[in-house]
């Protein structure tokens, strides 16, 4: 697929993921493990909040609304508008296409296979479905924190897809605006997309900046089960440096100044 505005898919492609075996893979696997089995509400709450589910918005959708969000609350012209939404829509497609580069090379197991393989026939604490809570299961049987329709992505983990749009997103909003500052909050009721029968009481999620919220966004993959800490962090520094040449690139083509 041809960029945008990159020079090439291929262009900021991520390292290597830890091989199978590593002390690190191991030990990542393990932090999703206790991760997921110690969700708070407002956890809960922002897994759902940023994983949206089939027939959403999905992240790149997410970080328009927030652009809509910084339109109302800077008073933008027609003129800011046009200009903002080009430089993060650019940011976002090649985000996507970049991300996706990195996920075709490796070919990388979800922590759905991955708990399984290294879990097998040893009892873990984890989410055991709807209507089930937090339980002790085989670590064959461990699932994501996610409804019975949509257990896993069904494409490779390495690297994160929220965590790369979300931080080349967050990056633009960032230049564009000239500070990181965001300052917005959501009301949720954790549960409410997963469990409904043991949804608890309502959360305040707030996203003090742009930079935070895209940390809060690659986390919430980690904290559902779908992603390992490095396909977090991996994402969010491809995302970041995809945003930094898409602004170049933006820079150029509209005539303003760094």
């Amino acid at each position: 697929v041809k960029p945008l505005l990159l020079d090439s898919g291929s262009q900021f492609r991520c390292p290597p993921p830890p091989a199978i075996g590593s002390a690190q893979l191991e030990q990542e696997v393990k932090e999703v493990v206790e991760l997921q089995a110690a969700l708070t509400n407002e956890q809960k709450a922002l897994v759902e909040f940023m994983r949206d589910g089939p027939k959403s918005v999905q992240q790149a959708g997410h970080w328009l609304i927030f652009a809509q969000d910084v339109s109302v609350r800077d008073n933008h012209t027609l003129d800011q508008d046009v200009k903002m939404y080009f430089a993060v829509e650019a940011a976002a497609m090649d985000g996507f296409i970049a991300c996706w580069d990195t996920k075709m090379e490796y070919d990388f197991a979800r922590p759905y296979t991955l708990v399984h393989y290294y879990y097998k026939d040893k009892m873990i604490k984890g989410w055991g479905g709807p209507e089930k809570g937090m339980i002790e299961m085989p670590g064959q049987e461990w699932r994501p924190y996610s409804p019975e329709t949509f257990l896993c992505p069904p494409f490779p983990s390495y690297v994160s897809g929220h965590s790369s749009i979300s931080g080349a997103c967050a990056e633009i909003l960032k230049l564009f605006t000239g500070s990181d500052h965001f300052g917005i909050e959501v009301k949720r009721k954790p549960g409410e997309m997963t469990e409904p029968e043991r949804m608890g009481d309502e959360v305040t999620l707030q996203f003090p900046t742009f930079t935070e919220t895209a940390n809060m966004a690659g986390m919430s993959r980690v904290l559902g089960g779908y992603h390992i800490q490095c396909e977090n962090s991996e994402g969010l520094k491809l995302g970041r440096n995809v945003a930094a040449f898409v602004w170049q690139k933006y820079l150029y083509h509209t005539g303003e100044k760094n």
